[in-house]
């Protein structure tokens, strides 16, 4: 008898317990299903969208190398403007950039390249176009405005060449020898003995620095 009514109490505490917290419990599994499914959702939809950026950019390389630059540009385009929060978007800027300045446009080209600025999502991205933005700038002559974009640029291990080169091209458009035969010399101090273009940016460097009365063998 003891314990029926031992059974009794539990069963009766048990459907008190369930009215007082059943409502709770059911919403929380129903959210929490529903979370699960939205979320599923949210990467299904994320995933579709990076594929149909990455068919918009397959499309626009294609046109690239086939020069048809009207395609390239609608499709670059695209990408810019339905597909800006994707990397294919700023890669498109960095493409379309590289071709302007084959074509000497060069004012285009850094429009191009100060869109992957402000909108490239990775850090190397980012570095990428001011980089090449700052070697656009020295080129339409503005040597202050090119070292201005390479300061905000960060300096990766496997970039300090390029931005030490760079600095020295900077340097050299405004007449400091010394300061570019430091930033050449630095820059190959960087790179190992068979880095692409090793030889030609030795080359500026002796230049330089017998123009500047520095030793050429400080950089080996």
């Amino acid at each position: 008898m003891d314990t029926h009514v031992t059974e009794d109490q539990q069963l009766a505490a048990l459907k008190q317990w369930w009215k007082e917290n059943g409502s709770s419990i059911i919403t929380g599994v129903v959210l929490g299903l529903a979370a699960l499914f939205a979320t599923k959702a949210w990467f299904a939809w994320q995933e579709q969208i990076a594929l149909n950026a990455s068919d918009v950019y397959v499309a626009m390389n294609a046109a690239l190398d086939s020069g048809d630059m009207q395609v390239a540009a609608e499709r670059a385009g695209i990408l810019m403007t339905d597909f800006s929060n994707t990397t294919y978007a700023a890669f498109a800027a960095l493409a379309l950039a590289k071709q302007r300045i084959e074509e000497n446009a060069l004012d285009a080209a850094a429009t191009q390249l100060q869109w992957a600025i402000d909108h490239g999502k990775e850090d190397f991205v980012r570095d990428i176009a001011r980089l090449r933005l700052a070697r656009v700038k020295l080129a339409q002559g503005d040597a202050d405005a090119a070292q201005a974009v390479l300061g905000q640029a960060g300096q990766t291990t496997d970039a300090l060449v390029l931005y030490e080169e760079l600095r020295g091209d900077i340097e050299y458009a405004r007449g400091n020898q010394q300061a570019a035969a430091a930033a050449y010399s630095q820059a190959l101090a960087a790179m190992g003995s068979e880095y692409p273009g090793r030889a030609l940016l030795q080359l500026k460097y002796e230049d330089i620095a017998a123009a500047a009365g520095t030793s050429a063998g400080d950089a080996q």
